[in-house]
């Protein structure tokens, strides 16, 4: 299966809607206060609790040597730098995954089990990189057959008996597998599979054996309670050869990010849910009665991760966070940790956990006049400019940095990739057509920028092969007149990859240019059409060879000051300028 791990940043614009105070706040701090707190908290990325300010995991590197893996701040998300410092030029694996909970319920790797009989191996460290709200994390990383696990037999708090629990965990949407089982939850602490009722794990996967198809073609959320992975209320081994139709509420989920959740009340039934991690509310995918012989249930305890109850180790998938509740919560909350597990940002490049007003880097910019590209508005990355790289800048003349670089002693624009733009507060005068002037260099062919006025474009800037990145030449092209007053202007790179040190606008140079027709302009009357310099049809008029300069003097003081293209219907198309 595929690894999509760095993703784009589209949840940003989702996320943003969040109340910021979602966003400091945790899982287990909205868990707690519906008096079902979390007995586990596990997380590669971010603190859970508001307060938490300790390590969220422990890496192994190849000497030996081990190092904690803190918050930036309590409540904040993974310093992945340390690891970063800490294992360059090394090989690390994952050797603690601490709980944040009071009860201290860490995860090391499993000991000798049924399926794992010399226990299981710790994971690479560094297989599943991502972003979370701006900010470069890790996750836990799992192949099939690897036998790599986290496993705790031991644990304080958690469910055991037919006591109520419920789970989520957020893991990668795309990377799955339809064996036997990634899974977290509750799990026996003999290490065997020991008969229905013996685990809850919350599972994620495209199996079909075990539990039968949803919709789709998956991956599904689906419940491992022993002996099957369930759907719904009846699941076992080669189960779903013989039942091929599929459940109905189990719909398959096309995201980058997952959520999924399980519910264990001690009434015998059981609640699935799931959707995307990065927006939206949970769809139930069963609530319903467990199959018969599973209630009540006879939950052991212990917390497994990433494989099943007796150390199946066929399931591949990538952890972030998870979380085991004492306690059933009610679904308006499993709505509140939705939210939270949106705002919290997986896969935006975007820090969304900070809001920073968007205002003029020093003075509001005018038009005409220059605009030197580095004096984006303030505001950062999503609100000044829109950098969908954040490891490719440095600290060159401001702390937001866009990309920012230096050539032949000035400050440039060079580090930007599609559709990343950059922001800036400007006031137009009173203007008519103007001419906008960009300096640029670049060693590669068909690139261009685009320049948008309140975010509708306005012109287009093809970037010439000025053969190297610091041989820099200008370009102009023809912009029509700009309303008076407060805009906001914005430069959107379309095809990478060049190097802008300004633009600049100037009042264009008022000329009359009549057309000139090449001689096989027919005798026989027939349509031109005028178009504006961004493809707008203006008007058609019908003229000769001996009517066409007339006809086109008469049309053209209708129009305003600017740059046409006339084309006619054998193609003959002159560019003019009118008075």
């Amino acid at each position: 299966m595929n690894n999509n791990t760095l993703m784009s940043v589209a949840a940003f614009v989702v996320a943003t809607t969040i109340s910021q105070a979602i966003a400091y706040e945790g899982p287990c701090d909205i868990y707690a206060r519906a008096k079902t707190p979390c007995v586990a908290a596990h997380s590669l990325t971010r603190a859970l609790f508001s307060s938490y300010s300790g390590n969220l995991y422990q890496v192994r590197r190849a000497d030996g040597q081990t190092k904690d893996i803190p918050v930036e701040e309590p409540g904040g998300f993974v310093k992945s730098s340390v690891q970063d410092d800490f294992c360059a030029g090394s090989k690390c694996t994952i050797s603690i995954i601490y709980d944040q909970s009071s009860y201290k319920n860490d995860l090391k790797k499993s000991p000798p089990v049924y399926w794992l009989k010399e226990g299981a191996k710790e994971a690479d460290a560094n297989r599943a990189p991502i972003y979370i709200s701006g900010r470069k994390a890790y996750g836990f990383y799992r192949d099939a057959w690897s036998a790599t696990g986290y496993r705790n037999n031991n644990t304080k708090g958690v469910a055991t008996g037919d006591e109520e629990e419920s789970m989520y965990m957020v893991v990668d949407g795309r990377h799955y597998n339809d064996l036997c089982c990634f899974n977290y939850g509750n799990a026996e602490t003999t290490g065997n599979d020991d008969g229905p009722g013996t685990m809850e794990c919350i599972y994620f996967g495209s199996d079909k054996d075990w539990g039968g198809p949803g919709q789709g073609n998956g991956p599904w959320v689906a419940a491992d309670l022993e002996d099957g992975v369930f759907k719904g209320n009846d699941a076992g081994w080669q189960w779903g050869k013989t039942h091929t139709t599929p459940w109905p509420d189990a719909l398959s989920i096309e995201a980058d990010y997952v959520t999924a959740m399980l519910k264990g009340p001690n009434d015998g039934t059981f609640k699935l849910k799931g959707g995307s991690a990065q927006k939206g509310n949970l769809n139930t995918m069963w609530d319903g009665p467990r199959k018969r012989g599973y209630s009540p249930r006879k939950l052991q305890g212990a917390i497994v991760l990433g494989n099943g109850g007796d150390g199946s180790d066929g399931g591949a998938g990538t952890f972030f966070e998870g979380v085991m509740t004492i306690g059933n919560p009610p679904d308006s909350v499993d709505d509140l940790v939705q939210a939270n597990i949106v705002a919290a940002g997986y896969g935006s490049k975007i820090d969304i956990s900070k809001k920073v007003e968007i205002e003029p880097f020093k003075d509001t910019l005018t038009i005409p006049g220059k605009i030197e590209v580095e004096n984006y508005d303030k505001g950062g990355n999503g609100r000044g400019f829109l950098d969908s790289d954040i490891e490719n800048e440095n600290s060159l003349y401001r702390d937001d940095n866009a990309g920012l670089d230096s050539a032949e002693g000035a400050i440039i624009y060079g580090w930007g990739y599609a559709d990343d733009w950059l922001r800036y507060t400007v006031k137009a005068s009173k203007n008519d057509s103007l001419t906008l002037t960009a300096r640029v260099a670049s060693p590669s062919d068909s690139t261009y920028f685009s320049i948008l006025l309140d975010d509708k474009d306005i012109a287009k800037i093809e970037v010439p092969n000025t053969g190297d990145w610091k041989n820099f030449e200008t370009v102009s092209v023809s912009v029509p007149a700009i309303t008076e007053g407060a805009h906001v202007l914005k430069i959107r790179i379309d095809k990478p990859y060049f190097n802008l040190d300004w633009i600049e606008f100037a009042i264009a140079k008022s000329t009359t240019q009549m057309p000139r027709f090449k001689s096989n302009f027919t005798s026989t009357p027939q349509t031109a059409t005028v178009y504006d310099v961004l493809g707008n049809r203006v008007i058609t008029f019908r003229a000769d060879e001996k009517t066409i300069y007339r006809a086109w003097d008469k049309v053209r003081m209708s129009l305003p000051n600017g740059i046409y293209v006339i084309k006619t219907n054998n193609k003959i198309v002159r560019a003019v300028k009118t008075k």
